[in-house]
């Protein structure tokens, strides 16, 4: 996505670094990350195997739903 600098009206420039990507106004130099997703933070790996584990207990729950 691109946009224009909520301050100046300049089409923004991508400053692509994975999780700490943002956008760069040219002529102003603000910053945003607003259109580069959630702020959420990638999820360790206990994270992951509790989720599935959630989702396994879910699905043995509401196996005779389908």
């Amino acid at each position: 996505m691109r946009c224009s600098c909520q301050n100046c009206g300049a089409y923004m420039v991508q400053d692509e670094k994975g999780l700490g990507s943002r956008c760069i106004c040219p002529e102003c130099f603000s910053v945003c990350n607003a259109c580069m997703g959630t702020r959420q933070s990638p999820a360790s790996p206990e994270g992951l195997r509790d989720m599935l584990l959630q989702r396994e207990r879910y699905d043995v729950e509401h196996e005779d739903d389908d």
